[in-house]
């Protein structure tokens, strides 16, 4: 069963995953300086895969590295969504538990432009 939301990740988590790492961002193979701001990024998008485990997680720079990976990871989570087919509508169709009303047409109704004769 799927998680509701991922818990908040304490100090000493963050400190076994770049002790584990070296400090080396996963993404580039750069040394993380203390003094430049990091993340604990998933390797397998948590969205994807639903693995919150030490394993799955790696250093990466925040500003560079993990902004552009999560840029990718956005358009495969869409990916990955729609191939399951679970769209927008089709989602707020299954949570309401039944078929999202249309609009009907109306008969009689006159067009708002003329109809082009064919040559």
């Amino acid at each position: 069963m799927r998680p509701l939301s991922r818990p908040s990740m304490s100090k000493a988590r963050r400190a076994r995953i770049w002790d584990r790492d070296g400090g080396v961002c996963y993404l580039c193979g750069v040394k993380v300086a203390l003094e430049e701001d990091w993340d604990v990024e998933h390797r397998i998008p948590w969205a994807l895969s639903f693995d919150d485990s030490d394993e799955n997680l790696a250093v990466a720079h925040k500003a560079g590295c993990h902004a552009e990976k999560t840029k990718g990871d956005v358009k495969r989570i869409a990916k990955a969504k729609r191939q399951a087919g679970e769209t927008g509508q089709q989602k707020r169709r299954r949570e309401k538990g039944g078929s999202i009303p249309s609009r009907p047409f109306h008969k009689g109704q006159k067009r708002a432009w003329p109809k082009r004769k064919l040559r």
